[in-house]
């Protein structure tokens, strides 16, 4: 089955098991976004009629939506895509799982499962973290369109499905530490190459990955502790990291609810806890980007982070575009458009 914008809302949420799916990979609340006088309609008619909640071109949440929809099929029909259930990798997630919630819910969005022959050329791979706040895992703008962009430009794209609130730090840094080890661990069969692992962030999930990026040594001790596993540090240390629009400090200038969500307010984990403050020279290399009229999380973060890999001689690029807000993902309708080239071209130096 392929999904068109000639099909209406209906025709989709019509599909079996479909919406349980999407209230994870498109959320429930944008599913609230489409009004009731066009849920008949085909999409491409729809599109034109109705307005975005923050007046611009419905057609991105038409685009989201289908993505999103696409992935589902991926998973369910054409089982081209895994949702590896991290916790316990013998067993693939569901949505029921989700429903349980804190371990349970965590998964690893894999693209098609098949063994490469060694001589093939193995390719780099990169584990996306939406953003949310460490709330919610927001995959409809920073999962999907992003994984399917990283794929056409050669990269093996994965998406994680971490843990938030009430679930607290290091929840979300051991499930990334997790997708970090399975992506290596299976690298053979991905067809990557496991010394080029890539972690791509934004906003909390740029949070997320700085974090494991800088504190990999302490993530990998609190796994061997749970889980009573030999894991060796550098095993969940990340080759390269990508951060869009990030958090990074949760002192000045911070986004307070990521703090709130991520700490459950514990005020002895807000330094500890700023990434720009826990920089080393064992950081990888590092692309950031932001955006000056950002005002949800300032830009300054990302400033912060680059000064500190400055100070402590980590190579790093730093991208602050005028215009384009926060959440713009691949912002190809802003002055941000251009953050994947530049992206693209600095790791490949």
């Amino acid at each position: 089955m392929k999904f068109t914008r000639y099909h209406s809302f209906n025709d989709i949420m019509e599909y079996p098991s479909m919406r349980e799916y999407l209230e994870i990979f498109f959320s429930e609340k944008n599913l609230q976004l489409f009004p009731e006088k066009m849920l008949r309609l085909p999409l491409a008619l729809a599109e034109k009629i109705v307005e975005s909640p923050w007046g611009g071109s419905f057609a991105e949440v038409v685009n989201q939506l289908l993505d999103a929809v696409q992935t589902v099929l991926d998973i369910t029909d054409g089982h081209t895509r895994r949702c590896v259930s991290l916790w316990d990798c013998n067993s693939d997630w569901t949505p029921e799982k989700d429903k349980r919630g804190g371990k349970d819910s965590v998964f690893l969005l894999t693209p098609e499962y098949e063994r490469i022959m060694e001589a093939e050329r193995k390719r780099p791979a990169v584990i996306i973290c939406p953003g949310g706040g460490y709330e919610v895992v927001c995959f409809s703008g920073e999962g999907n369109p992003v994984m399917n962009y990283m794929e056409a430009k050669g990269y093996v794209s994965f998406v994680l499905k971490y843990r938030t609130a009430p679930n607290n730090y290091p929840g979300p840094q051991k499930d990334l530490a997790l997708a970090l080890q399975y992506v290596r661990e299976h690298a053979g069969e991905y067809g990557v190459d496991p010394q080029n692992v890539m972690l791509m962030g934004f906003s909390a999930g740029g949070h997320l990955c700085a974090s494991l990026g800088c504190l990999y040594r302490e993530i990998a001790e609190a796994l061997r502790e749970e889980t009573g596993s030999n894991l060796e540090p550098e095993t969940v240390r990340p080759d390269k990291l990508c951060l869009g629009y990030p958090v990074i400090t949760f002192g000045e200038e911070c986004h307070e609810g990521s703090f709130r969500m991520l700490t459950g307010g514990d005020e002895s984990l807000r330094a500890a806890l700023s990434v720009e403050l826990r920089v080393s020279k064992a950081c990888p290399k590092t692309f950031l980007w932001a955006c000056e009229d950002d005002d949800c999380v300032p830009p300054s973060n990302a400033a912060r982070m680059a000064s500190a890999l400055k100070e402590a001689g980590v190579s790093y690029k730093l991208c602050i575009y005028p215009a384009g807000g926060h959440g713009c993902n691949l912002a190809f309708g802003n002055s941000a458009r251009c953050w994947t080239d530049e992206m693209i071209q600095f790791m490949h130096q």
